[in-house]
């Protein structure tokens, strides 16, 4: 009996199942770390975490605080029109491998608790720890990965000098959205 050849199907119809079958692959590695890390001081994660932007902020010291920090984070990523950025918390146990497991293009740290944080989980391969790093510039944080501090948001709640030099920071994200880094 004469040996089938397996047609190969064209490229453009093997990547659309293989990105859904990556995005099943994050969306449940994700879910798991989300649930793992779930403490509740704090508010749950939120966002795409398929959007390749994560923010990771550092928390209030009570539950009412935080969950003020993440209305007004919420609040600031849809102001730059960034709503779809995954937020998380640089208290939660496993981040070195809710980090490992998103990939981001872009990751963004909020203040020097989640950027000490950041540094301390160990991440292989970082160019620029983020404990280096210049305030609301960007910078190689890995070779795949672009980062940016940015000031702690808890003081610009209430402080007006805090919040000017916290949005300043903020903008930067601005051309993130502008520039359509955010995938559909």
């Amino acid at each position: 009996m004469p040996k089938r050849e397996r047609t190969p199907k064209p490229r453009q119809e093997q990547a659309p199942q293989a990105t859904r079958d990556y995005e099943a692959k994050v969306a449940q590695e994700i879910e798991g770390t989300s649930r793992r890390s779930a403490r509740p001081d704090l508010p749950y994660p939120s966002g795409d975490p398929l959007s390749g932007i994560v923010l990771v902020a550092e928390p209030a010291p009570t539950t009412a605080g935080s969950a003020r920090l993440a209305d007004a984070l919420g609040r600031s990523l849809a102001a730059v029109g960034l709503e779809a950025a995954y937020v998380t918390w640089s208290s939660s146990d496993p981040l070195k491998e809710e980090l490992l497991s998103l990939e981001p293009a872009i990751l963004v740290v909020v203040g020097p608790g989640a950027a000490r944080a950041v540094d301390d989980a160990g991440y292989a391969l970082v160019k620029t720890r983020f404990g280096e790093a210049t305030e609301g510039t960007w910078f190689s944080w890995t070779r795949g990965t672009t980062g940016l501090l940015l000031p702690d948001l808890a003081p610009a709640l209430d402080d007006p000098e805090a919040k000017r030099r916290f949005w300043r920071a903020f903008l930067a994200l601005r051309d993130l959205a502008l520039d359509g880094a955010l995938r559909a």
